[in-house]
């Protein structure tokens, strides 16, 4: 593994213009849909600190526009530092934004292969799962990240290189702002092996690529 301080990447962006939903559209678009409706109206509460993954809710976006996180229950203590994200935990709550602290990017490879073929559609398979943050502003700024199934196979920053770990992560949408410690996957045999043949636009750094090491 590598690890860089975001504000020290060349990717790093102190300001961004990020159109977000406001409570209204979200409010409208999550009453739209059943399966929001029955998880609202358990009215599951949210409090800092709390452990949980989340993802981009595909099914309300796709029926009305609005891309809403939804967020995830833990469903261990320990994998989700090695790849076994909290995709497919209980949802609770839907979020335009959520902000975590000590956050993993995971992508469930065999689930992955299958869409980027064309074998199987869209479906919940990638997370950012870390310590829910709700002490402090919403930040846009840090270094952007992204995970496209038919593309990718882990989150990766525009260059392409491989994030295991962000110290603070926002997630708006399709993309993760990334600050703090970013930790990324040095060499193929680090990360999560890769499935399939499908096509995956992952570049690993070299060892020569001038990062500071971490265990």
């Amino acid at each position: 593994m590598i690890s860089v301080q975001a504000k020290d990447s060349p990717l790093y962006a102190r300001t961004r213009i990020i159109e977000i939903p406001d409570a209204e559209a979200v409010a409208h678009a999550l009453q739209r849909d059943a399966t929001a409706r029955r998880i609202l109206a358990k009215n599951i509460p949210l409090h800092d600190g709390m452990y949980c993954g989340t993802r981009l809710n595909l099914n309300v976006l796709r029926s009305t526009g609005i891309a809403v996180n939804t967020v995830h229950a833990p469903t261990n203590k320990v994998g989700y530092k090695h790849n076994k994200g909290w995709y497919n935990g209980a949802a609770m709550s839907y979020q335009a934004v959520v902000v975590l602290r000590n956050a993993f990017c995971n992508v469930q490879q065999v689930a992955r292969d299958r869409i980027a073929t064309g074998v199987a559609k869209k479906s919940p398979i990638a997370s950012v799962d870390g310590e829910l943050d709700l002490t402090g502003p919403i930040r846009l700024d840090g270094v952007e990240l992204r995970f496209n199934p038919a593309r990718e196979r882990l989150f990766v920053d525009l260059n392409g290189h491989p994030v295991h770990f962000v110290e603070h992560a926002t997630v708006v949408g399709h993309r993760v702002y990334a600050r703090g410690t970013i930790r990324y996957y040095e060499h193929v045999d680090e990360a999560p092996a890769k499935v399939g043949n499908a096509p995956c636009a992952v570049i690993f750094p070299s060892s020569t690529t001038p990062h500071q090491k971490t265990a």
